[in-house]
């Protein structure tokens, strides 16, 4: 018995000696070897041939990344002398654990990202690098595509999040090369929904996308289409930065003063980033912030946010007005009889009011 076992164990050895040199020999080694890295890539969430299709034709790295109980699974492809993935794909049952996030855009930058649209409830964002009429030729451009998969009913998986920052030497400054940035995330939703049962309704095919708005991308308030539509204008308040809404989880808009300096910031937030929002201000237990407890507050002369909420399919959204620039009245502060205070809940009640309504969610409670 012994003898054939060591037979069937030498005999097992020396065919796959002589497949690997077969395939080494044809040439195949490498592909064999790059296609099942990236079969195993992110516990198998990943579109091979679209991985492939982006990143290019070189011999492929992949770096896995996994918390199981956090509800995270990370990766990195890396294709030599092509481009380059970071994906995250999270459960967002575990989004208000400290360690994950929610992508609003690049940290610490005052660029907005953009929807995705086309059916995705999503966001587009870019390094700060990323300037219309910047880009060098040498120069690797990275762009982040973040998609919110809210999944079927009765499904043990209530929501997903798919992240993913494309690093390719195709400059997003042409439309053209947009929609490449954006075809990993798609896909990997794809197949993230399918391989999860999450059933999620998934958006159409992307073949335009917008570019982020830089932060002096301004225009008066009063034209507003997007994110500022519908709030008033008011001295010392002239000025708007916006984006498109179109079913972005998580939307901003800056008013300005007569010297663009920014004075108000809105934000409004669905879904989990409202849920981790709230989880974040309890986090760090500071008084007089939004709580899932108040509906809606107006701030004080020493606090620098007002928020409203509201109603939705997917949980109760967030609506916030942060303070940018006190007022110039003798005391350097608000104070309750300020127009400002005026001011500020008529702005946050125009923008509470028509983001929800885009998003059909219920008429929010306003301060």
């Amino acid at each position: 018995m012994r003898r054939i076992i060591l037979w069937a164990v030498t005999a097992l050895a020396v065919t796959t000696v002589a497949v690997l040199a077969y395939l080494d020999v044809h040439g195949d080694f490498q592909r064999w070897e790059d296609e099942s890295a990236l079969d195993g890539a992110c516990d198998g969430l990943l579109d091979r041939n679209v991985v492939r299709d982006v990143l290019g034709p070189g011999a492929v790295e992949v770096r896995n990344e996994e918390r199981a109980d956090s509800g995270l699974v990370s990766c990195r492809v890396n294709v030599d002398g092509g481009g380059s993935a970071e994906v995250d794909i999270l459960d967002t049952a575990y989004a208000e654990l400290g360690w994950n996030h929610l992508y609003q855009g690049p940290h610490g930058s005052k660029q907005l990202p953009v929807p995705v649209g086309h059916g995705w409830a999503g966001l587009l964002g870019a390094d700060e690098k990323f300037r219309i009429g910047s880009f060098r030729a040498d120069e690797d451009e990275d762009v982040t595509v973040s998609l919110l998969l809210r999944c079927a009913e009765a499904r043990r998986v209530k929501g997903l999040s798919v992240t993913v920052q494309t690093t390719l030497d195709k400059t997003p400054d042409n439309p053209a090369n947009r929609p490449e940035y954006a075809r990993i995330a798609t896909s990997t939703a794809t197949k993230v929904s399918k391989t999860r049962h999450c059933g999620a309704e998934l958006g159409r095919p992307i073949r335009s996308l917008d570019l982020p708005v830089n932060e002096d991308a301004y225009e008066p308030l009063g034209t507003a289409e997007g994110t500022c539509s519908g709030i008033p204008t008011a001295r010392g308040v002239s000025f708007a930065t916006e984006t498109d809404r179109a079913g972005a989880p998580y939307e901003v808009c800056r008013l300005s003063d007569a010297d663009v300096s920014t004075r108000y910031v809105l934000v409004a937030e669905f879904g989990p980033y409202a849920q981790k929002a709230f989880a974040s201000y309890q986090e760090f237990g500071l008084e007089d912030t939004p709580s899932p407890d108040i509906p809606a507050r107006q701030r004080d002369g020493d606090g620098d946010v007002s928020w409203a909420t509201a109603k939705c399919s997917d949980g109760r959204a967030l609506f916030t007005l942060h303070v940018a620039d006190e007022g110039d009245d003798d005391t350097g502060r608000n104070t309750a009889s300020n127009p400002g205070f005026a001011y500020e809940r008529a702005a946050l009640k125009a923008f509470a009011e028509r983001s929800a309504k885009a998003h059909g969610c219920s008429g929010p409670v306003a301060p």
